[in-house]
């Protein structure tokens, strides 16, 4: 390999990685001016001209968010639906999914075609059927009602990723369990679960994050904290005149962080599942 294309090569990588650079400074500035914004002292906030870091940190906003706020009680309700949500989805959605992929029958493609279908359809079209349909089930301002309704969102592509992620499985690993005497649910249990399990990893953190990020429906099922859900308590920090930047800020901070390091620590489960079954559908 010559000198000059060895050159090339080095001069391409630079620029790749300082291109990387640029976008992940891009990707980070959002955040690191809501974090800087919610440890300013208010007077400081819209100080011109403008400074990115306070002069006086304060944590004033954060005492007042976690203390004098209804956040953390949102903040429960959207732990409580979001894990109603993947419970449900990784139970039901998975037995749909293994059906779709270990039981064909003529049009099951179809179906499953279908039921991804769904996902398509915009949030504005199914607000007004869903709510009617809670109000009749009597959940409206419910934890349950609301979880009802993320399910109807996320189950769709639930239910088509655990069907790639199980057709992916070799089928001859729970066909050998059989023969040695395990019944279906025996087999699944000890040989695709357990190969399956990042994809499902990744299932369960999508539908997790789904239902905590959800904000329509949200903002139409809940109508008092009982049931209201973090991303509707942090609208309680602006009204019609005013806004609290620094509380709004330092409420966002709470929410995203926790959320943000939780997926850094399961990222390659999540990167790894997603992966699963990719080629097969």
């Amino acid at each position: 390999m010559t000198p000059r294309r060895n050159t090339r090569r080095g001069v391409a990588a630079v620029a790749v990685h300082l291109g990387l650079l640029a976008l992940v400074g891009w990707a980070l500035a959002p955040l690191v001016v809501m974090l800087a914004t919610s440890v300013k002292p208010s007077g400081e906030i819209f100080r011109i001209p403008p400074r990115l870091l306070p002069s006086h940190p304060t944590l004033a906003h954060y005492t007042a968010v976690l203390t004098a706020s209804d956040l953390p009680r949102t903040m429960a309700n959207s732990v409580v639906v979001a894990l109603l949500v993947t419970a449900v989805t990784l139970i039901v959605g998975g037995a749909a999914g293994y059906a779709l992929a270990r039981l064909p029958y003529r049009g099951s493609r179809g179906v499953a075609v279908l039921i991804l279908a769904g996902q398509l359809l915009p949030v504005t079209v199914l607000l007004l059927p869903l709510y009617k349909a809670v109000s009749a089930l009597g959940l409206l301002d419910s934890v349950a009602g609301l979880a009802l309704v993320h399910l109807t969102t996320v189950m769709p592509l639930v239910v088509w990723m655990t069907r790639n992620a199980f057709a992916a499985v070799p089928v001859e690993l729970e066909e050998a369990a059989r023969v040695d005497g395990c019944t279906r649910l025996e087999a699944v249990a000890a040989t695709v679960l357990p190969v399956a399990a990042p994809a499902l990893t990744a299932v369960a953190i999508f539908a997790f994050l789904e239902s905590w990020n959800e904000f329509v429906f949200a903002s139409v099922i809940t109508l008092t904290n009982r049931s209201k859900t973090a991303p509707i308590g942090l609208t309680d920090f602006a009204n019609n005149v005013t806004t609290d930047w620094g509380a709004t800020t330092a409420a966002a901070t709470v929410l995203t962080v926790p959320i943000a390091l939780l997926f850094l620590l399961v990222q390659r489960q999540f990167v790894s599942g997603l992966a699963s079954g990719a080629v097969k559908g």
